[in-house]
């Protein structure tokens, strides 16, 4: 069964490595969900870092599915932010489901 239509109500940008230290050519990627969350350093300013989260990726809904590789940008509400990591998750049959991809 795959993420309900109704929760993926975002769209992002991604900008995949190039290979070089850049970055290739923005590809829009719509039916997401994303998941922000901030946390605050407990030092002498208590700084707040620019913010974090989790974009999920439905294999049946989002358009177009792509990897999204450690390394690559995401672009979401005018911010751009850097992907620390990514976890694909399949069915018992192997079959991918969806991705979760969390970036700061």
């Amino acid at each position: 069964m795959p993420i309900p239509r109704r929760l993926l109500a975002h769209d992002v940008e991604v900008r995949l490595p190039d290979g070089k230290g850049g970055y290739l050519e923005a590809v829009a990627v719509r039916r997401v969900a994303v998941q922000m969350r901030q946390s605050v350093c407990d030092d002498e300013h208590r700084s707040a870092d620019a913010g974090a989260g989790v974009v999920f990726l439905d294999a049946v809904h989002t358009d177009p599915w792509m990897e999204i590789p450690a390394g690559a940008r995401i672009d979401f509400g005018g911010s751009s932010y850097y992907v620390t990591s990514t976890q694909t998750y399949e069915t018992v049959r192997g079959q991918v489901h969806h991705a979760e991809v969390e970036f700061k």
